[in-house]
């Protein structure tokens, strides 16, 4: 069976609640820093819920939609841990599958602005998918360097 991206490019791919799932497990099978086993906290129809909010702004882009699951998936917490990463990991397979590419692709890189996901707005995610920063860290730049 061909997949979606080749057989219409203007079809949108989305993640399922399984990939969602799989995603964390294997984060937190890394054993990076977790102390918690790969456990789901809440039901499936809760991620469901997730993905079908962002399904519904496939108007706004795929990058903004990218970055409305990670924000989504953060605020509703549904694994004992990983879940800033499971987020991270879920916007990238999400951008790449819909032919798009995230500017930091290094998660090291990202990884303070991952840890803060539930302090950032949809449109700073969207930015620092996109440029790889926030105007907001632009101008703090800005400020230490002058």
């Amino acid at each position: 069976m061909p997949d979606s991206l080749t057989s219409d490019p203007r079809r949108v791919w989305y993640p399922s609640v399984d990939d969602i799932i799989f995603t964390n497990f294997g984060v937190v099978s890394l054993g990076l820093d977790d102390k918690h086993p790969h456990r789901l906290l809440t039901r499936p129809n809760s991620i469901q819920a997730v993905l079908d909010h962002v399904r519904e702004s496939e108007a706004q882009g795929v990058t903004y939609q990218a970055a409305q699951l990670m924000s989504e998936l953060v605020r509703l917490h549904p694994f004992a841990g990983g879940n800033h990463r499971t987020a991270y990991i879920a916007a990238c397979v999400f951008l790449k599958r819909n032919g798009r590419q995230p500017r930091v692709e290094r998660f090291k890189d990202g990884y303070v602005f991952i840890k803060d996901l539930q302090n950032k707005t949809v449109q700073q995610i969207r930015e620092w998918l996109e440029y790889g920063s926030t105007e907001e860290s632009q101008r703090e730049d800005h400020t230490r360097n002058h």
